[in-house]
């Protein structure tokens, strides 16, 4: 039962749930028409929706379609830069005053030539501008929903912890329920932490990196979703295992591509969707031709053995670094480094002539850091030695964090690893992480060899206090997930000084529109202040 054939006529069937309320077609109705007149008074035939909250989104995205305007969706705001064209804004206060019943004629919208423009980074950072017709998107949805219907209920609550902006969450999130609107309801609710809204029996959209949040802080489900489904980055092993009672369904594709292959557990091969021929070209990269995009095949750099309708994705291909005029695969890099006893994970990236790893430590690695003599400089020379042999270029410089970045699709976040090498500070070896929904605890240690600590002094090292204010700037607008003004940190206070190689905690609190911070070592304060949020 298709949303736009039945709109406006049958306003009974419930669609949406935000908070407490359950909105019925007729009542969404309500609030898509003021958006929708102010969209047919404007003009411009651009749209470019921008907003965050769920809700708001839905809503702007049908007046949208509606007002027969050319989509954008833009996930990141501050690359608004780069649209070379004049368009209408659509953000979260776009409804604000829009609950007045407005009187408009509407009309079915013409599917081949609603145009729906979507942007993703890639491999390169650059973003990729991505066409797509609205019967691309609902081609797709009617596969998904053929392919897994019978995991769902009458009804079924579908709710998501990745934005409908990217294609995975558009496909999944909004277009499936918008295509059966009496099968499913739509939870507006944002899933900002693994154990902030109650799963059970619905239709989970999350990421790689956000389920593992909740083996790393041992959140369990009681009442356990019908199905769950994920995309973005590969899904560990052992998160598989730590949902074993639940059917988590690893999506294979791309913003280009859409849903293209599925798979239910770590070691099966990927099954195509109904609507996706599979072929590999003479590199073995995988071809694609699907009614789910508007061009007749894509190729995609992914390195795939092809059993026909079912495939083994062996490695990607696309992250090739010229270093010193000389081409590195950096995914091999990794793996030769990933082998070693110390090292949970690691990504490799470009830094200026030089080559830059970002690893994460196992326990047994931290341990072999902290030794007393030399142990970073030692463990780094372990590390340059699995690589030494098998290329001419090794990594030369190292980040050793607490986890790889990743954006809110799952991916890894190439550009927010390469500003960390950029701006050329020490990082501190973090050696645990304790959060609650208005706390963080970080326990972390700054190491000897800090570049920062030289001339600091040099017969009496100590912690410089605008690393201190830097490093607790860093962590809190991580942790909370926030921005914060660096000019306002205010109530500054140095009590006791902070030596190389001391077992340190960071607390940050949230306190409405603050973040308070506390540096101190076992039961002295070392050092504390407030950061204002930016609003």
């Amino acid at each position: 039962m298709n949303f736009f054939d039945i709109y406006d006529k049958n306003g009974s069937t419930k669609l949406i749930k935000d908070r407490e309320k359950i909105y019925s077609i007729k009542e969404i109705m309500d609030c898509v028409k003021p958006v929708l007149h102010k969209l047919k008074n404007n003009p411009n035939k651009n749209a470019v929706i921008i907003s965050e909250n769920n809700f708001d989104f839905i809503i702007n995205f049908l007046a949208s379609v509606f007002a027969k305007k050319e989509i954008f969706l833009m996930s990141d705001r501050k690359k608004l830069f780069l649209l070379d064209f004049e368009y209408i804004l659509l953000s979260d206060s776009s409804l604000e005053g829009g609950n007045t019943k407005t009187d408009i004629e509407t009309e079915t919208p013409d599917f081949n030539n609603t145009f729906i423009n979507l942007f993703t980074s890639g491999s390169s950072g650059k973003p990729k501008h991505i066409r797509k017709t609205l019967k691309n998107l609902f081609s797709e949805a009617e596969d998904i929903y053929e392919e897994f219907n019978k995991y769902l209920q009458p009804q079924t609550e579908i709710i998501t912890s990745t934005s409908p902006r990217h294609m995975f969450a558009l496909a999944n999130y909004v277009m499936l329920p918008l295509l059966y609107c009496d099968r499913f309801v739509i939870n507006t609710d944002e899933v900002i932490y693994p154990d902030s809204t109650d799963l059970g029996r619905k239709l989970f959209i999350s990421t790689p990196s956000f389920l593992e949040q909740f083996k790393k802080h041992g959140v369990k489900l009681g009442k356990k979703p019908c199905l769950i489904f994920t995309a973005g980055d590969k899904l560990k092993k052992e998160i598989y295992e730590y949902f074993s009672n639940t059917p988590v369904c690893e999506i294979y594709g791309s913003t280009e591509t859409g849903t293209i292959a599925y798979k239910f557990s770590y070691d099966s091969p990927y099954r195509c969707m109904k609507g996706a021929e599979v072929s590999t070209d003479d590199a073995s990269q995988i071809v694609i031709k699907s009614p789910y995009f508007m061009e007749k095949q894509i190729t995609l750099c992914d390195i795939i053995e092809n059993h026909g309708e079912k495939f083994y994705l062996k490695k990607r291909s696309d992250r090739i670094i010229k270093i010193q005029e000389k081409r590195i695969n950096a995914m091999e890099i990794e793996e030769y480094i990933n082998k070693s006893e110390y090292v949970d994970s690691c990504y490799c990236v470009k830094s200026g002539d030089k080559l830059g790893c970002a690893a994460v430590l196992n326990e047994k690695g931290k341990l072999f850091y902290l030794e007393k003599t030399g142990g970073r400089t030692k463990l780094i020379k372990h590390l340059k030695s699995l690589v030494k042999d098998k290329s001419e270029i090794i990594p030369q410089k190292w980040k050793f964090l607490p986890e790889i970045p990743k954006n809110k699709t799952g991916k890894v976040d190439k550009e927010k690893i390469e500003s960390l090498f950029a701006k050329n500070l020490s990082f501190p070896l973090i050696l645990d992480v304790k959060q609650e929904d208005e706390k963080c605890t970080i326990k972390m240690v700054f190491s000897n060899t800090c570049n920062f600590f030289c001339g600091h002094f040099d017969e009496f090292p100590v912690l410089p206090g605008v690393v201190q204010l830097y490093f607790a700037h860093l962590f809190a607008e991580e942790m909370f997930k926030t921005e914060i003004s660096k000019d306002t940190v205010k109530k500054v206070k140095f009590s006791h000084i902070i030596k190389p190689d001391e077992e340190l905690e960071l607390v940050l609190e949230k306190s409405g529109k603050n973040i308070g911070y506390t540096y101190r070592t076992k039961e002295t304060v070392c050092s504390s202040g407030t950061f204002n949020i930016q609003e």
